[in-house]
Formats: structure tokens, sequence, C-alpha cells
């Protein structure tokens, strides 16, 4: 075989990249930490759905070799074997690894596994190659099912039914009408391979779509430098690649015709002399919304795609730390969500925040899901929950509303992003990301060793701490421009 379900998915979002996969595989962009954590998910939900067909051989535990498991895959199913995991298969140069494959009578139905609740265009053409290699090698085939997580699940009891954790969709009427592309984008993708060069394909917005592609850094490297027209804030995509092909590159190229409102035109003039743009007035009426004793507070949410806990769905915001800091001392609160720790959470939130008049938030929007999720679950929390969320002031507006913005930001108004131009005190320790943290969490409940138990929990702590003190300096920042 030549192509594999991955491979094909590159060439159908951008030939060179599929050429580069195939010879240079070295030149690929270093896996971030929250697209690892990402895969493992993956591997996680895939494994768990087993449970809906147990007690199948899996192809991918005895053998690592592709010949080797398309041997295996024909003995199990001449051995009419009735449950088949990563099954394998190639036809045209096309080899896949079926999730799950199982037997009925004389006939098979296929099953591939993803970790997510939508079903994206990506995931049916994924399916639908998988379909098309089994209608053409696997006598008996009659279905393959795109099988998601159930959004509509909710755990009631102590373990979770896989039967009603997943749905299914069938592919079989898409795939067979689409099984001509197939034929075509196989053979072109063959025909690649065959010329031996890499394709001549300029950037475009199938850079970034349906993910942004795996060898970026390679295409992209000569392409933006620090006044790149691809560094401008609130620019379609559409819009930039056609300054890009009508011959701008970078920013100070840009007329004022091109950019037509006025804060573009500011933030271009911010490029070009490398200075920020600060609105005085709307920064004040901004901290004027401010009122003492003020704080700094920020959440941590752990959203296992499994639900781990009762009365919780597939990728629930469950909260398990909160951190308060008011300029002089953190105050926090942290639970393990062993059991129903919801409403603890909920009485231990409002507790700390009764003494401030301001709670600082860096984009409140996980904050108030969480506050409003509390509400719904306990109401007779809501009247004192319902001060807290009016006492939330969202300082990620400062930013994303212009009323400051460095050209460093470039197009990322991220905590992170500000903290590192404006306050070179604050540095991140183990944990950069709410994702990596999540993964922590997963981590803290599953060890055993109290050590590295207790070791995982202060980390945790030390980033959300980090984060408030990071809110809280931003808008002392702020009072500097104003004073």
């Amino acid at each position: 075989y030549s192509i594999s379900k991955t491979s094909f998915l590159k060439f159908d979002q951008c030939a060179n990249a599929f050429f580069l996969y195939k010879n240079f595989p070295y030149l690929k962009d270093k896996l971030g930490v929250d697209k690892q954590l990402t895969f493992k998910r993956g591997h996680q939900v895939g494994f768990f759905a087993q449970q809906l067909f147990p007690g199948g051989r899996d192809v991918s535990k005895e053998t690592k070799n592709a010949a080797e498991a398309l041997e295996l895959t024909a003995s199990l199913i001449q051995n009419q074997a009735p449950v088949i995991y990563e099954a394998t298969f190639v036809h045209n140069g096309v080899l896949i690894m079926v999730d799950i494959l199982q037997r009925e009578g004389a006939t098979y139905t296929a099953y591939e596994i993803k970790s997510s609740i939508r079903v994206s265009e990506t995931y049916i053409k994924d399916a639908c190659l998988q379909y098309y290699v089994l209608k053409n090698t696997l006598p008996g085939f009659v279905d393959l099912f795109l099988v998601t997580l159930n959004g509509d699940y909710v755990l009631t009891e102590e373990e979770v039914d896989p039967k009603k954790l997943f749905k299914k969709r069938s592919v079989k009427q898409k795939a067979e009408s689409n099984a001509e592309f197939f034929e075509t984008q196989i053979q072109n993708a063959h025909l690649v391979l065959e010329q031996n060069a890499i394709p001549n394909i300029a950037i475009g917005k199938h850079c970034f779509r349906p993910y942004q592609c795996d060898f970026f850094g390679s295409c992209w490297k000569d392409i933006v430098n620090d006044k790149s027209i691809f560094n401008l804030p609130l620019v379609d995509k559409e819009r930039l690649f056609e300054w890009y092909n009508g011959g701008v590159r970078n920013i100070e190229q840009l007329t004022n015709e091109q950019l037509e409102k006025e804060t573009l035109i500011r933030i271009r003039e911010a490029f070009v002399d490398n200075t920020p743009i600060v609105h005085t007035e709307k920064i004040k009426a901004f901290l004027n919304q401010i009122k003492s004793p003020v704080a700094a507070m920020d959440m941590e949410i752990w959203n296992p795609a499994i639900p781990q806990l009762r009365g919780t769905k597939p990728f629930e915001q469950i909260p398990f730390l909160v951190c308060f800091y008011d300029g002089n001392r953190h105050q926090h609160y942290f639970t393990e969500n062993r059991t129903e720790e919801l409403n603890q959470f909920g009485q231990q939130l409002i507790e700390l925040a009764t003494g401030y008049t301001t709670l600082l938030v860096y984009d409140k929007t996980m904050e108030v899901g969480v506050i409003d999720h509390l509400m719904r679950n306990y109401p007779e929390l809501r009247p004192a929950l319902e001060k807290v969320k009016k006492k939330l002031v969202d300082v990620f507006d400062v930013f994303l509303g212009l009323m400051y913005y460095h050209p460093g930001f470039k197009t990322n108004f991220s905590l992170k992003a500000a903290s590192q131009y404006l306050l070179p005190e604050i540095a991140y320790p183990k944990i950069n990301s709410g994702l990596e943290a999540m993964n922590y969490f997963d981590q803290f409940r599953t060890t055993e060793d109290l050590f590295e138990k207790e070791t995982l929990k202060q980390d945790l702590i030390l980033y959300c701490q980090t984060d408030v003190e990071a809110t809280f300096k931003l808008v002392e920042f702020l009072k500097t421009l104003i004073n």
C-alpha cells in the first residue's frame, strides 16, 4: 500500500502536505502538548467504545506490521471471528484499520469511533474512505457507522452505559454517492507520488482547513515576518489572501482604502511605529467599573469525554479549583470530584467571593458557564451565586475591544499573550494551558502515589494562582496608563 487513511486526508487538504508527509515526515511541525492530549483522549474513547461489542480480537495489539495485520485480519475473517478491533484492509493502494468490525451471520458491519459530540465533514470523509475500501475487499460488508458521543447522555448509575453513551449514523448513502470522488482522489494521490516532485501549491485558506497543516512551519517559514499581513487581527482569512495574492506582504503596504475601518488603520500605524494603541478614555471608563475591595478570580475545569460523575454529560465543564488574589494574599478551594461535590464547590465559591465588591476575570465565558450550571443544579444557591456573577468584570474586554493593543500580540489576545508583553515578572510554571491542567487533574485522580498526588495538586494551584496574579496585575498596568 502507499496511502493510509491519514495521508489520504492530508492529500484532500493539500497535495503538498501529502507529498511531504510521505517523503519528508521529519519536516512536520512539532506536535504541541494540547494536540497530544487530544489524541490521547481519542484513544481512550476508542478503547472504551470496544465495550459496545466486547470480546473482540485486537489486531493492533498483536502486530504493528501492516503485512502481518492484513494476514491476521484475513485469518480472523476466514475463521468467522464475531468481532475484530483494528481490522486491516487494502484496496487500490489504500490501507485502512477499522475501529470495530462486527460479523452477524454472513454479513459485516463496521464502526468508526470519534471522541466528539459533533460530526464534522472530515469525520464523514474518513468514514466514507473506509466504506470504499471495505466495499471493494470484504464480501458480505453491508454498512459502516460513524459513532460519536451522545451529548444528551447523563450518567445516572455507577457505571457508564456504552450503548447510551454513543450514537451512530450510517455513511452508506453518502459513501456510495461519492464513490467516484474517492476513485479520482486516490488516483490523483498516486500520481503525485509517481511524479516524485513537491507539488507547486501556493499557500491559501486550505492551510487552515479543516485543521492547521502539520507542515505549516515549512511552507510558511519565509512568508511571515513580524509585520506580515497575517499578523493583522480582526481580518478574515479570505480578505488576507486577497491582499496576499494581490502582492501585499507586509502590513505597512496596506492603504487606508484597503483597510477601510479606522480601527485597522490604527493597528497598521501601531505595527509601523512599533507602539501600542491606547484609548485612554475607554480604559478609564473600564476602570471605573471596578469597585473596592477587589480580587482577581480564576477557575480550572475538568471536562472528561466519558462522564465520571453522576448527573454529568460528556464534556460537561466540572470545576475543581477556584483561586482568588487581591494583591496581598492568595485564597483557593480545591476539590477532587470523587462524588457529588459541586454543591460544596458552589458554597465555597460564594464564601470566598463574599468579601469583594469586584471580581476581575479574564474571558468570563467559562466562569459564567460554571456559575449558571451551579444555579441550575442547586436552586437554593441561586441568589448568592447571582451576586457573585454580578461582581465579574472581564479584563479581556480591554484587549479584545482594542482599548489597548500591543503589536506584539499580533492576533493573540489571550491572558498569556498579554502578560508576556506587559508583565515580565509573570512566569508560568509547568502547566501552560487549560487542557494541560485537565490532564494533570486526570493524573491526580488516577494516581495512588500520595507524593505524586500532592505534587500534581500543588502544580495545579500554582498555575491557577499565576493566572489570577496576571489578571490582577494587568489592571494595575492599565491604571498606570491613566495616571
